[in-house]
């Protein structure tokens, strides 16, 4: 019964067979805009598509991409449209020797539908090209892609080439080797003292779904003295929702419903309490 629903989606996939490349192939309908709000300074994509890859429990699946900046490739993005059930995507960037440069593995639900991100941070190096590795582990996935394109980039499933893409993006940020110091400011996925604010985030508060659809709550997890304000941003700075509470107390929740109609893709809420600020990313479906 689990993978009843994941069969559906996957049926036209399976019945052609697993001998051939295309086989592995069934249209379905394409998630619109998610790769449009990334904050990086540029960002490797791939066409979003209508139609679909299936990667069994274990298979590889490899896509090439130009490095567009001279840096770090510090998130990987991937649209899955289906999973059979509770597992793992792993995703690491190579160079074209077949070494690794960065590695993350990335939990996926039952069922889960929508796009999963990876932190990496892998140098890279200008118009040079790198390739994406995806496995899937512990569950089957099914990942959206558009094939028969006229892309340069490859894509192997498990060793063999498939004439197409795959839904993937690959966020790069310019590192200025002379100024650290300006580069970490600038640049908030790639320094310590971020990865340091985003635990202090996340042990003073609680947000779900993340990805959210409509609504999303944040609960706190510490009592905090005075005003504090939960405002929901794009990327571009733009407020979108505010919320205001008065010394807000263990356990208390705070639902955020934007009454504007959302695109799918990045956005930031920020929460500020005594002068301090608490960013995090938050997707959108």
């Amino acid at each position: 019964m689990k993978l009843q629903k994941f069969y559906i989606l996957t049926a036209a996939a399976l019945l052609i067979g697993a001998f051939t490349a295309q086989a592995q192939t069934t249209a379905l309908n394409a998630t619109a805009g998610p790769f449009d709000n990334l904050k990086h300074d540029c960002v490797a994509k791939a066409e979003t598509g209508s139609e679909v890859l299936l990667l069994n429990q274990g298979d590889v699946v490899v896509k090439s991409f130009d490095a567009c900046a001279a840096g770090v490739a510090d998130k990987a993005y991937v649209i899955i449209k289906q999973s059979s059930n509770l597992g793992k995507l792993e995703m690491l960037i190579e160079d074209l020797r077949g070494n690794v440069l960065a590695r993350a593995k990335v939990t996926v639900r039952e069922g889960y539908n929508g796009l999963v991100t990876a932190k990496l941070q892998a140098d890279v190096n200008k118009g040079e090209r790198y390739n994406l590795k995806i496995r899937a582990i512990s569950t089957d996935i099914v990942i959206e892609g558009r094939y028969i394109t006229n892309e340069k980039t490859d894509l192997f499933l498990n060793g063999w080439k498939l004439d197409g893409n795959i839904s993937t993006a690959v966020g790069m940020q310019e590192v200025d080797n002379t100024s650290a110091a300006i580069q970490s400011e600038r640049n908030p996925y790639s320094n310590d003292a971020i990865d340091a604010r985003a635990t202090e985030f996340g042990a003073t508060f609680s947000v779900y779904p993340n990805p959210f659809v409509d609504q999303l709550s944040v609960t706190f997890k510490k009592d905090l003295k005075g005003e504090t304000q939960l405002i929901l941003m794009d990327l571009a700075g733009n407020m979108l929702h505010r919320e205001v509470r008065l010394n807000p107390v263990v356990g208390q929740k705070v639902n955020i419903s934007p009454m504007y109609t959302l695109n799918p893709g990045a956005y930031a809420l920020s929460i500020l309490n005594d002068k301090r600020v608490y960013n995090q990313t938050i997707m959108k479906h």
